[in-house]
């Protein structure tokens, strides 16, 4: 089961209250929406997923509830109303790492996917059928910052890995045992990131929460690794219409990442619609 993170942090810089209406980008298996709805007696909460295998499991029952599957890429064609407060829990559940059908961890072999949303795009091991060496070499360093994407590219580009057993297999031949795990981490994030678009979407899905975010209303946004948290960064920096409340990021204290040692790299960001 997928544990929120940062979960009383998230209300507090949320500001969720009595009446708001809000928007959980992320809606997953909804620990978050669950939160808010637990905080206040709220007029509304829009729990938005891509992912509709996620959707199909979801539990919740709550008439303010309006569950939306699409890309919060599309924000404000999805929704028509100001909203009070915005969340984005960036990145990969849990339930989608330990599902092995979905190819997203090297602890499965699986075919090698990676969409989170299965109903359009191209998997994985198809397009590695087409990508060049260099091509390759780009994406698992600019995306898993892994030095040694030249060497990794070359053999996956000879070998042509069908599942993630066989894409592990590869690695464990050219890598050393101390820090594959790593490196396993760093090249499997790199093709899921690639695949799904997901900093494209997380920079349009900023954007777009500017857009619908009532003067006064927050966004938050909980990122897992550099990439994210300084597109984040840098965006509610330069964007004129936000007022940065975090200066720095909120982390998990040292309790939460002992019961849940996933929300050890997570980082939460604030900024309110000025």
């Amino acid at each position: 089961m997928h544990n929120p993170v940062l979960v009383d942090e998230t209300l507090f810089w949320l500001d969720v209250k009595n009446g708001g209406i809000y928007v959980d980008c992320t809606l997953g298996n909804g620990g978050h929406t669950k939160a808010i709805f637990k905080k206040a007696n709220v007029s509304k909460v829009y729990g938005i997923d891509r992912d509709a295998e996620a959707l199909s499991r979801f539990e919740i029952e709550n008439k303010k509830l309006k569950i939306i599957g699409g890309n919060f890429r599309s924000l404000s064609g999805i929704i028509k109303e100001k909203v009070d407060g915005i969340l984005f829990d960036i990145g990969v559940s849990s339930e989608q790492l330990d599902s092995p059908e979905r190819g997203f961890s090297y602890r499965f072999d699986a075919p090698l996917d990676f969409r989170m949303d299965r109903s359009c795009g191209v998997p994985c091991f198809e397009l590695l059928e087409e990508f060049s060496q260099d091509e390759l070499e780009l994406i698992i360093k600019n995306y898993g910052e892994e030095h040694r994407g030249k060497k990794i590219a070359a053999e996956i580009i000879k070998n042509k890995p069908k599942t993630t057993g066989e894409l592990v297999e590869i690695i464990r031949r050219i890598t050393p045992y101390k820090g594959r795990s790593r490196v396993l981490a760093r090249v499997f994030q790199a093709l899921r990131i690639f695949i799904n678009e997901e900093l494209e979407c997380l920079g349009e899905g900023l954007y777009e929460a500017t857009k619908i975010l009532k003067k006064g209303g927050r966004v938050c946004v909980i990122s897992y690794h550099s990439l994210e948290d300084r597109i984040v960064k840098h965006y509610f920096r330069e964007e004129p219409n936000l007022n940065v409340l975090t200066k720095r990021p909120i982390c998990p204290n040292e309790s939460e990442v002992s019961r849940n040692p996933r929300a050890r790299s997570a980082k939460l960001r604030c900024a309110e619609k000025q």
